[in-house]
């Protein structure tokens, strides 16, 4: 029926255009963002989901970072153990020299010892990473991403009525990396600690006394340097734990950020398809309004 007052064709022309139009900007924004899910708007479920793997996913960085950090200290801890092993290992090569005196005069050997003390003061000393160092006995717990470990490697002066001013390295080893790395005993330690000496001994007495110990320090200086080879393992095994933590949460991150992308990005190969469909149906929609807005003309003529 021709209606003068209603044009239906007009009216369904002009609905079916602005249609086309609302998705014409949907899927502009889309190409401009990169995003089909910018807003909750968009997609209420997917916006939901995706935004709380992305506050998890930034919850897993934050401890990627952490465990870096760790892994660092470990890395820098450990070049310090190898140093101290390799001084260690100096002394036992001095207290071998000793063995061999035969005028009882240990000056030279004392002065080699006492140096290799001073080395391994500046060892413990220069293994800091920004600030902390994890052998000096100021940091009593260091976070792996779990359980708190212990890890403990002090300088200090012992006392003793052989060995008085003998200079030692105390090793604390705590539940590192949640295993009970347990107790030793060595020269000097001090009273009820679980702790592991070495010490740059200076070499006193006369014959068989000077001898014997030399022969007792070297067993002890033997007996912590197993220790703290024990200890730098230690240090190894929990390096490899954190990287195994570091590489499980990269792995966990990528596959959030995959899932993150599945839910929200668009695609854009077939976003331009349908921008360039959509913009032919505008031109068609807009051809169409006006063919029935033509419609109106049509009824004048039926009076001329």
């Amino acid at each position: 029926m021709a209606s003068i007052l209603t044009n239906a064709s007009a009216l369904t022309a002009l609905r079916n255009l602005a249609n086309t139009q609302n998705a014409l900007n949907k899927t502009q924004g889309q190409i401009s963002t990169g995003l089909k899910v910018a807003s909750a708007s968009d997609n209420t479920t997917n916006w939901s989901v995706s935004t709380q793997i992305k506050t998890d996913n930034s919850v897993i960085n934050t401890i990627k970072d952490t465990l870096k950090q760790n892994s660092d200290l470990l890395n820098t801890a450990s070049s310090a153990m190898d140093n101290l092993i390799a001084t260690i290992d100096k002394i036992k090569v001095e207290l071998a020299k000793a063995k061999d005196v035969k005028d009882d005069n240990f000056d030279a050997i004392n002065t080699s010892l006492a140096k290799l003390g001073a080395e391994l003061d500046g060892v413990l000393e220069n293994a800091a990473l920004n600030g902390v160092n994890l052998l000096d006995n100021s940091v009593s717990d260091m976070d792996a991403g779990a359980a708190g470990n212990q890890i403990k490697l002090a300088a200090g002066w012992s006392g003793g009525t052989t060995g008085s001013g003998f200079k030692t390295i105390n090793v604390n080893l705590t539940d590192l990396g949640g295993v009970a790395a347990g107790a030793g005993t060595g020269v000097l330690n001090k009273a009820g600690a679980s702790t592991l000496a070495v010490n740059a001994i200076n070499i006193t007495g006369t014959g068989a006394t000077a001898q014997t110990l030399v022969d007792t320090v070297a067993g002890e200086v033997e007996t912590a340097l197993e220790s703290v080879r024990n200890f730098a393992t230690e240090l190894g095994a929990a390096k490899n734990q954190i990287d195994a933590q570091s590489k499980f949460l990269s792995a966990l991150g990528e596959a959030m950020t995959n899932s993150v992308s599945t839910l929200v990005d668009a695609d854009m190969n077939e976003a331009s398809t349908r921008l360039q469909a959509l913009q032919t149906q505008q031109q068609l929609g807009v051809q169409s309004l006006s063919i029935a807005n033509q419609n109106s003309q049509m009824i004048l003529k039926l009076f001329q």
